[in-house]
């Protein structure tokens, strides 16, 4: 698999599974908040490395 297809995967993976911890503990604490920033920054970066 190419490293853009992983980097994308992996933050939607940790997006996904910090909003069901959320959910599960009916909060939205600092740590997972840092969860969702950095699965949105990975996807990010995947993006950025296809484009170029």
């Amino acid at each position: 698999m190419e490293e853009w297809k992983q980097s994308v995967l992996i933050g939607a993976g940790l997006i996904i599974l910090a909003i069901i911890f959320a959910v599960l503990r009916k909060e939205f604490g600092i740590l997972i908040i840092l969860v969702i920033i950095l699965g949105v920054l990975d996807i990010i970066v995947g993006l950025y490395r296809k484009k170029n």
